[in-house]
């Protein structure tokens, strides 16, 4: 592997795969001219991961002499300069912004107006998995969207579209930045929304719950002082406001047998994709794919819109107003045409209730304590809490078969990623899949 192609494999933006090879490396933008010895220029790396080519976005800072502090962001040194990556250097954090405030960088668009000065001070977020975030001054984020696709990017369609309805639910978004690409059409880089400082996100605020249920071996969820399930609920409220906006603003699709009988056929084929990246998968996928045949005798109509796409406790944030959904990018490793494709709401709720099932596990997990049934009435508590608030009319052999699908996704990820983790979503196929064992 080349120097570009081995940094890229280690981080955790990375998606993965078993076959790795770099295809192309482009230098589409200088962002800044390294004319006195620093400079920043955007670039693209195209590898192939197991015979799909997919496209990530590096900007590199270049240095003719080391810079300390930038030992574990070096790629290489090409016998001229020092190539760092640039999210880790803060002069090549401000360099990268520098289009919000007049510079006329070739090639890219700067749209938006941030209100911080230039040379606000930039912080890197260090918890990001599928992109790279910095703060910039206070009160602002940058998510630099590291896998591309041409087109639109959700998180900024879907975030601005409902920042401008008034939905006081997700960051503000105050603009973006776009590659101009003439041959296959335009590539969104980055968004800058509002940053919460003071929020916590639900995954944390969940776990906290979990513990101090285990804190007290006497209690039950719902009367630990750390019950969770009025939140649970506020969330659910939430997540049924935003369905609500996305519906009216991106507008619906009614769902009869064809399209649930396609939807079936596409969840076998992601079953059998997941049996092949995850050996443990093997065993459950006739009874997965039988969960999923229900789908095609169901004489119901259900609903199809522009959702979240990849909706879990990490993805919301428990501010002093109340909840805030963020990173409505979609799931990472599906290509953004999916990700912009309309799909029923209930892809969001069945992660939702898979993630309050992760919260509880991963805390026995990390703390080393036996199996506890608490885990799963904790999990159930929250997950009947969620319901209540969402409201509406809930499909559940449908509900069940999104659940199904994103515990073998979730399968696939720990094979990859955290193999100690497998287990978790492991036992919760076991059980979701146990009516047809």
């Amino acid at each position: 592997m080349t120097a570009r192609a081995d940094y890229l494999s280690r981080q955790r933006w990375f998606a993965g795969g078993r076959e790795v090879s770099i295809s192309q490396v482009e230098s589409r933008a200088w962002i800044r001219e390294p004319t006195d010895g620093f400079g920043v220029r955007l670039e693209l790396v195209t590898v192939l991961v197991d015979g799909i080519e997919q496209t990530y976005n590096m900007p590199m800072s270049y240095r003719s002499e080391p810079f300390a502090g930038l030992e574990g962001a070096l790629i290489e040194h090409d016998g001229d300069y020092f190539i760092y990556d640039a999210l880790h250097d803060a002069h090549a954090r401000t360099a990268l912004l520098s289009g919000f405030f007049g510079a006329d960088i070739e090639g890219l668009t700067y749209t938006g107006t941030l209100p911080v000065d230039a040379d606000a001070p930039t912080v890197q977020l260090t918890a990001e998995q599928s992109n790279s975030s910095i703060v910039i001054g206070d009160n602002l984020v940058l998510k630099l969207f590291r896998k591309l696709g041409h087109g639109r990017n959700p998180d900024i369609e879907l975030s601005r579209a409902l920042t401008d309805d008034g939905c006081t639910q997700v960051a503000s978004v105050h603009g973006w930045i776009t590659l101009h690409d003439e041959r296959e059409g335009d590539v969104d880089l980055a968004m800058v929304s509002d940053f919460i400082r003071s929020a916590t996100t639900g995954w944390d605020s969940a776990r906290a719950s979990f513990r101090d249920l285990l804190a007290d071996p006497d209690a039950e969820a719902s009367e630990a002082g750390g019950d969770f399930a009025g939140e649970s609920e506020r969330l659910g409220e939430t997540v049924a406001d935003i369905h609500g906006r996305l519906a009216v603003l991106f507008g619906t699709q009614s769902w009869g047998p064809t399209e649930l009988s396609a939807l079936a056929g596409r969840f076998d084929e992601r079953c059998d994709a997941a049996a092949s990246a995850a050996p443990a998968v093997v065993p459950y996928v006739d009874a997965a794919k039988s969960a999923f045949t229900v789908l095609r005798g169901l004489a119901t109509t259900v609903l199809a819109q522009r959702v979240h796409g990849d909706l879990h406790l990490g993805q919301t944030l428990r501010a002093i107003p109340g909840w805030l959904v963020i990173d409505f990018e979609g799931e990472p490793a599906m290509p953004l045409a999916q990700r912009a494709g309309l799909d029923s709401p209930l892809r969001d709720v069945a992660g939702m209730l898979r993630s309050f099932d992760y919260a509880a596990q991963s805390v026995l997990l990390q703390t080393d304590t036996p199996g506890d049934d608490r885990a799963i009435r904790w999990a159930e508590h929250n997950r009947l809490a969620f319901l209540d608030g969402y409201g509406g009319a809930v499909v559940p052999e449908l509900l069940r078969a999104y659940e199904i699908d994103k515990a073998l996704y979730e399968v696939v990820y720990e094979t990859a990623h955290r193999p100690t983790w497998i287990d978790i979503p492991l036992d919760a196929l076991k059980r979701l899949l146990r009516d047809d064992a």
